[in-house]
């Protein structure tokens, strides 16, 4: 494969960035593959996007990695490198100070099921499919998916997924959290980025710590949580869309009217 390829596309629309994933007929996500998507987050970064929506262009969102490059990393060093490459690249995407949607068509198997698991949002397609075939390759999930969805649905859910290699289906992701929405397929692309969109007028920098508050909770607790959110908070309350916000609902609160809706800036 050339590496002029293009495999994930960056399209800005608005305050909303769009990754689009496309490399026909599987989506299956190799080196380059990585190294695109990263390109792209980081032009959401510089370009100031407000929000992310990931979705792929055909009928899968993903099947995850492509095990036909695995036998070239000849030294345990090599696959360390390519491996810890890859999931730089999927930490990344998850400590975007944005909010992020993976947008889940047909079947996010592998690592494209890890992919949307990095983000802060899934919207499934009705007919999506979610799997971790690795156990057929003897291995166990390479991209953090065991650990994300024990983080989701629990302990058992994760076990018997990676290790039994079950079908989940939209419906069933939904119920165990590991989905935020499951909605037609034929509206699945118009749903997400509506969701996109109302985010994006949101006030940023609050979301930016609604996720940092989240993910320590993941990695230290209800208590490490307890202390970073307090010096967010008050980081916020400095926040020009947290003093239009307040100055709204006080001013309204005094003339006994409704609080107005508040046009963020993100600042």
């Amino acid at each position: 494969m050339s590496s002029s390829q293009q495999l994930v596309s960056f399209e800005q629309q608005g305050a909303i960035g769009h990754i689009v994933l496309d490399n026909p007929p599987e989506n299956r996500i190799n080196r380059e593959f990585y190294a695109q998507l990263g390109r792209s987050a980081r032009q959401a970064l510089r370009a100031g996007c407000r929000a992310v929506l990931i979705r792929s262009a055909g009928p899968d969102f993903s099947l995850g990695g492509d095990f036909t490059e695995w036998p070239s990393f000849g030294t345990h060093a090599a696959k360390k490198e390519r491996f810890s490459f890859s999931n730089g690249i999927l930490q990344m995407i998850e400590s975007l100070p944005m909010p992020t949607i993976s947008a889940v068509n047909g079947r996010a198997f592998g690592g494209g099921f890890e992919l949307a698991l990095h983000t802060d949002i899934i919207v499934a397609g009705a007919a999506a499919s979610f799997r971790f075939p690795e156990v057929t390759l003897g291995v166990s999930p390479l991209a953090g998916g065991a650990q994300r969805v024990a983080e989701r649905a629990g302990r058992a859910v994760a076990t018997r997924m990676v290790m039994l290699s079950e079908l989940m289906t939209a419906e069933e992701a939904y119920r165990t959290g590991i989905v935020a929405r499951v909605v037609p397929d034929a509206e699945l692309q118009a749903k997400a980025e509506a969701m996109a969109e109302q985010l994006s007028k949101g006030p940023t920098r609050a979301h930016e710590a609604t996720k940092l508050v989240i993910s320590t909770w993941s990695t230290s607790g209800v208590r490490a949580a307890d202390e970073v959110m307090i010096g967010a908070v008050v980081d916020l309350l400095d926040t020009r869309d947290c003093r239009a916000g307040v100055d709204a609902a006080i001013e309204a609160h005094a003339a006994g009217r409704p609080r107005p809706d508040t046009a963020f800036t993100g600042e």
